[in-house]
């Protein structure tokens, strides 16, 4: 008689569970990133974003802030990218979403050069971003996990 003590039950669990929580990990690590970036006038990767002209300072930025840093005087975006994305992870589905509710996001995201808007992208950096971390962050869920699972 063979004794079968094969574990797939609980490789693939250990999967799941890998996929899963490396998912969960990749977004917050994302989000945050994309965060404190933006809180410095840069894009997820780094990428300084093109500083607030003169005029636009003085014309309709003044009674905000003197920064010429885009896309950090208020923190109301950065506000709703964190409230619009905190419940963005779909384990079923698989996907994770980093996004916001402002309508003149896609103004920012691809420039408005009609209103002299330069191009300031955060969701493909963050995209980019993702792509970047996936392998590392995921392998460490599935190293970690397959390791409990005592394969």
């Amino acid at each position: 008689m063979v004794d079968d003590r094969n574990n797939f039950d609980e490789a693939r669990d250990a999967l799941d569970e890998s996929l899963n929580q490396g998912l969960e990990e990749l977004h917050s690590v994302v989000l945050e990133t994309t965060i404190v970036n933006m809180t410095s006038g840069k894009d997820a990767l780094g990428n300084k974003w093109v500083p607030i002209t003169e005029e636009t300072l003085h014309n309709s930025r003044q009674t905000r802030t003197s920064s010429r840093d885009a896309l950090v005087d208020t923190g109301e975006w950065r506000a709703d990218i964190v409230a619009t994305s905190a419940n963005a992870v779909d384990l079923d589905e698989g996907v994770a979403v980093i996004g916001t509710t402002k309508e003149f996001a896609p103004a920012h995201e691809f420039g408005a050069p009609e209103i002299g808007l330069p191009r300031r992208p955060i969701f493909g950096p963050a995209a980019r971003l993702a792509e970047q971390l996936a392998p590392e962050v995921m392998g460490e869920e599935l190293e970690l996990r397959l390791d409990e699972a005592e394969l």
